[in-house]
């Protein structure tokens, strides 16, 4: 093993653990009953827990996640397929429509039937950019706003944290 650290892959598993680690931990314990911590703990190697991840079934808590949270529960294979039947059938009746109208520019064209990971509308929310990258889309980058100080700590709070607290000790 490589004692869970350093490995092939484990930067893409802090990424992973970082975003989305609660619903990563549920799904390991769910379908495989194994448990996260081992990572952590050296018995696993990051190639093996992302080997696990890329074999979990559609309807996973991370995968959920990945597409929007909790709105993409549920949301498996069947499901974009009957949603791009709707669209479909939609587009379908427009045109139809469209050919009959005397005025075929008044007609209003169909909204897609809304998924999970895709904007809404333009302007709408943004999708996952871990969802984007695997759905073939352009990254859009992330708005960047600069972080101020909202207040001073007192100087006797910052004494208390040097002290000799266990919690405030190095790691060693």
């Amino acid at each position: 093993m490589d004692g869970g650290r350093g490995g092939p892959g484990s930067l893409s598993l802090v990424r992973l653990l970082d975003e989305h680690g609660a619903a990563l931990y549920a799904d390991l314990r769910r379908f495989y009953s194994v448990d996260l911590l081992a990572y952590f703990r050296g018995e696993m190697s990051a190639r093996a827990v992302l080997a696990l991840v890329e074999n979990l079934p559609d309807d996973a808590a991370v995968m959920a996640a990945l597409l929007g949270g909790r709105q993409a529960v549920g949301w498996d294979v069947q499901s974009h397929i009957l949603a791009d039947l709707v669209d479909a059938v939609q587009w379908n009746t427009y045109v139809l429509l469209a050919q009959k109208a005397k005025r075929p520019g008044a007609l209003e064209k169909p909204k897609p039937y809304p998924r999970p990971g895709r904007p809404a509308a333009p302007g709408g929310q943004r999708s996952n950019p871990f969802a984007s990258a695997l759905a073939g889309e352009m990254p859009v980058p992330p708005q960047v706003t600069p972080v101020r100080a909202s207040f001073a700590i007192p100087a006797v709070v910052a004494q208390r944290s040097l002290g000799d607290h266990p919690f405030c000790s190095p790691l060693r």
